[in-house]
């Protein structure tokens, strides 16, 4: 799926049909508390089936088969209430989110959707039908627009339901790379915008960062960390107590390009 990086570089939303189009939020939106949200209602649109049950490598390949994405999970009665409760804590379920998330992203109201014994939820006031095709191709916006991608390294590889030792070694390898990304600093959304202040070679307010939409702030935090990354191999280039004959300079012209999801 194509989707026009120039448009929304600029800060435009991401039109789906004539009625409906995803809006992205502000920094100032996230800062000023919808930060939570947009966390929740991105992990549901992002997160692959595989992804979700990858601690379970023995029976991994047989859920995906059944599930193939999270919407088969939602119409799914026992599916849809474990997996809610495992993944977004006691009470929730997967389908409020999935429905709730529609309307967090199109800033629509989650009653004015209704979910249809047939599989599929239909919005009659935006005259919009959403079935298997239409939630993978708003899930594939949604990764596009937050630049999520998965981790390969919790994936479990498929084919290992009938080889107990290779199930066994993938999750002793899952436990730990889970407990060592645990033990990493995760940097705030206050953080990260404290550090575009801060490489921002000209000067950048606080107030015109918030009037950044998401996409734009994750690109101008690359570029600038790039420039300043580039600032300081110039500055070791230049200094007469290394030898940088075989130094080879970055250029920054073709070092800084908007961010993009890896197809």
């Amino acid at each position: 799926m194509e989707l026009n990086y120039d448009r929304l570089i600029l800060g435009s939303d991401v039109p789906i049909n004539e009625n409906v189009s995803i809006h992205i939020p502000t920094i100032r939106e996230l800062a000023e508390g919808q930060y939570n949200e947009f966390m929740l209602f991105t992990r549901v649109f992002v997160t692959s089936v595989r992804e979700q049950f990858s601690s379970m490598p023995s029976e991994v390949d047989k859920i995906e088969e059944e599930f193939p994405t999270f919407w088969e999970l939602a119409f799914n009665d026992n599916m849809n209430v474990s997996v809610g409760q495992t993944m977004f804590g006691e009470g929730i379920d997967v389908l409020s989110v999935i429905v709730n998330g529609f309307a967090y992203w199109t800033k629509t109201k989650p009653e004015q959707y209704r979910v249809l014994s047939n599989n599929k939820i239909i919005s009659e006031d935006l005259n919009w039908i959403i079935d298997s095709q239409e939630f993978q191709k708003f899930s594939d916006y949604i990764k596009m627009i937050t630049l999520s991608e998965p981790n390969e390294d919790l994936i479990a590889p498929k084919g290992m339901a009938s080889k107990p030792n290779r199930c066994k070694l993938w999750l002793t390898l899952y436990k730990g790379r889970i407990r060592k990304l645990q033990k990493q600093k995760s940097k705030s959304l206050g953080d990260r915008l404290l550090l575009l202040e801060a490489v921002a070679p000209s000067y950048l307010s606080f107030s015109d960062i918030g009037d950044l939409n998401y996409y734009q702030f994750q690109n101008l935090l690359s570029a600038y960390s790039k420039r300043y990354q580039n600032d300081r191999e110039f500055a070791i280039y230049t200094a007469y107590k290394f030898d940088t004959s075989k130094m080879k300079m970055t250029d920054l012209s073709e070092d800084v390009a908007m961010v993009k999801l890896k197809k």
